[in-house]
């Protein structure tokens, strides 16, 4: 009954958050419309009454004038504040209606409703992210962003907007060096034509041709000769091969320009795997969040939670996509890490990380690959009793269970049986801790390896007939009729999207895709780390978007002015009416793709040769 009650009271909530503001505006509403109670109207005519006594003549013109000035000022005063909430009002609007279907959002309540407080998101959509999360958070974040990026006109502009903390990255400064380097099977390097001591010094980071990331120098013994600071052969080649230096950084600014915001009881916020990629996983985690939580109890008496942030994308690099932001239980450092951190810095910088990276794994669906994660979400999709309806943190919580159990059955496939030929126990590798519970039979595993294969081919198999899961239960009762309305409201919606889409939307979405898929192959380039650089696509095809759609409007408007012969009331009109026709032409449009993706597997269904099928 309480449980009730309570669900009750969160219902009626939001109307009662709303009735303020809208019986504010309601009352202004009835003060300005009736003349004998408009406050500014009854002033004037009382200034007027007593005019010959004070020597003032106020109209209500001369009060809107004072009242515009003032207004001017205030703008100009908190112009930075109100640009980052028309900023803010703008991409919520924009990213929930139209680039995105969806944002949902789960777990608000973890986030603390004041203090500091530092986000640590998963980095999956580049520009994408942080906007995400700005507008979708319920306090005002300041993020910290690549100087490479912050320099940027476009993403510059809404960086400094957002307040934005720009960051000096070493890869962002990284060049070429010298000559080239072979290794003699340790991690002492040799160089041919190098300037060790010239070109790098003890502790920077280096990336050798091949390699999977860089390294960092321990020692430079001369100009051809260095040490890294590793175990592992560094360079796969005795040959010689070319590197990459990064440089070393000042980041004292930006520390404080840090610790400042959180004095101040700000919400930093941080991508810690340092650049956005496309994988299934969390690269592994760099270690300024660390040192930033860690420093604040040391040096400023801080006490600084960490909320791990998920953004998890369904088709994030289209248009259309739908959005989970999961935000986590805060992360409090332990009090034995900062015990640690007096005596080993690096040892608790470590430790700490672990700790933010298990609470961020958390928050999203970690996978070994892609394959592994559409099967995972087809395992769950199976597994939901027909015609239940989950919520999106029922449906993250059972994606992330899912998760866990396959590949911990996957460990156990992979490991075999779990008793020998004898019966006694086989032995276990060190990986096999966490399926050490699971007792598996040589069938138990031929199962699971059957399961994994028929889930493949199902999913193989509705692609090739151009069908989704949901509509697997619900084809085998449509009939003619179906088809006969769906083509009907394909057609309506369509009729009503083609003039829109157009004149508006495909223009821009072509030339906006097919510059996003040059930017893609660049960054795909330039990268090691990604696997084929959709993280790049749909933030780049909204920064193409946001330039191309003031240039199509300029030249409609332009087009306009010199080929009709319209009065101005009527051509603003019409550039107003055009954003709001484009707008309902999307809308209708994405109806008429719903109706369509249901019409083809129909069609196929009703054929008399696909019966049987």
């Amino acid at each position: 009954m309480m449980q009730v009650a309570n669900n009750e009271a969160d219902e009626s909530r939001p109307w009662q958050d709303a009735a303020r503001p809208v019986g504010t505006v309601l009352l202004v509403i009835i003060l300005c419309a009736v003349d004998d109670l408009n406050p500014v109207k009854i002033f004037c005519s009382y200034a007027l009454h007593y005019e010959s006594v004070t020597g003032l003549h106020l109209t209500e013109g001369r009060i809107a004038l004072i009242a515009l000035v003032l207004l001017l000022a205030i703008v100009v005063i908190e112009r930075q504040q109100l640009l980052y909430f028309c900023a803010r009002a703008f991409f919520r609007c924009t990213f929930s209606n139209l680039f995105f279907r969806s944002v949902e959002i789960v777990g608000m309540d973890n986030l603390p409703k004041n203090g500091p407080v530092i986000l640590t998101g998963n980095h999956n959509n580049q520009f994408v992210d942080g906007i995400i999360l700005l507008t979708n958070c319920s306090r005002q974040i300041s993020f910290m962003i690549a100087q490479k990026s912050f320099d940027r006109p476009l993403v510059g502009f809404l960086a400094r907007a957002f307040h934005c903390i720009p960051v000096t990255r070493p890869q962002d400064n990284a060049f070429r060096g010298a000559g080239l380097v072979s290794s003699d099977g340790t991690s002492t390097l040799h160089g041919v034509d190098t300037r060790f001591r010239e070109q790098m010094e003890d502790g920077v980071l280096v990336e050798f041709e091949g390699s999977p990331g860089p390294l960092r120098v321990k020692t430079i013994v001369s100009d051809t000769q260095l040490v890294l600071d590793t175990d592992q052969k560094a360079v796969s080649s005795s040959k010689g091969v070319s590197y990459k230096i990064y440089p070393k950084v000042d980041r004292a600014t930006m520390y404080d320009k840090v610790y400042s915001a959180l004095r101040k009881g700000q919400c930093l916020g941080i991508f810690p795997e340092g650049g956005s990629h496309d994988r299934t996983d969390l690269l592994p985690l760099k270690a300024g969040v660390a040192i930033i939580a860690l420093d604040a109890q040391r040096k400023h008496h801080m006490s600084v939670p960490i909320v791990p942030v998920g953004l998890n994308y369904f088709q994030g690099h289209r248009f259309g996509g739908r959005v989970v932001v999961e935000f986590g239980p805060p992360i409090v450092v332990p009090e034995q890490i900062y015990l640690q951190h007096e005596t080993d810095r690096r040892g608790a910088v470590e430790a700490m990380l672990q700790l933010i990276a298990t609470g961020m794994r958390s928050v999203i669906v970690p996978t070994p690959d892609y394959q592994t994660l559409q099967q995972i979400y087809m395992a769950r999709r199976l597994y939901v009793p027909d015609g239940l309806k989950l919520s999106a943190e029922q449906t993250m919580d059972l994606n992330r269970r899912f998760a866990v159990g396959v590949q911990r059955l996957l460990r156990a496939v992979a490991e075999g049986p779990a008793d020998d030929g004898s019966g006694s126990p086989s032995s276990r590798s060190p990986s096999s801790v966490a399926t050490a519970d699971i007792n598996l039979s040589q069938e138990d595993l031929q199962l699971i390896r059957e399961f994994k294969a028929e889930v493949g081919d199902y999913i193989a198999t509705l692609k090739r007939l151009g069908l989704r899961d949901h509509q697997v239960r619900q084809i085998g009762w449509w009939g003619v009729p179906d088809l006969v309305g769906r083509l009907l409201f394909l057609v309506v919606t369509m009729s009503l999207a083609a003039l829109p889409q157009l004149m508006f939307s495909l223009p821009i979405m072509f030339f906006a895709s097919k510059f996003a898929a040059t930017e893609q192959r660049k960054a795909l380039k330039a990268s090691s780390t990604k696997l084929a650089a959709r993280d790049v696509v749909m933030s780049y095809k909204i920064i193409y978007v946001l330039i191309l759609v003031p240039c199509l409007y300029i030249i409609y408007g332009s087009l306009i002015l010199l080929f009709c012969s319209w009065c101005w009331t009527t051509i603003v009109l019409v550039l107003f009416s055009c954003p709001i026709s484009a707008f309902l032409g999307t809308k209708a449009s994405e109806q008429g793709v719903r109706a369509y993706a249901d019409i083809v597997p129909l069609f196929h269904r009703l054929l008399p040769g696909m019966l049987s099928v």
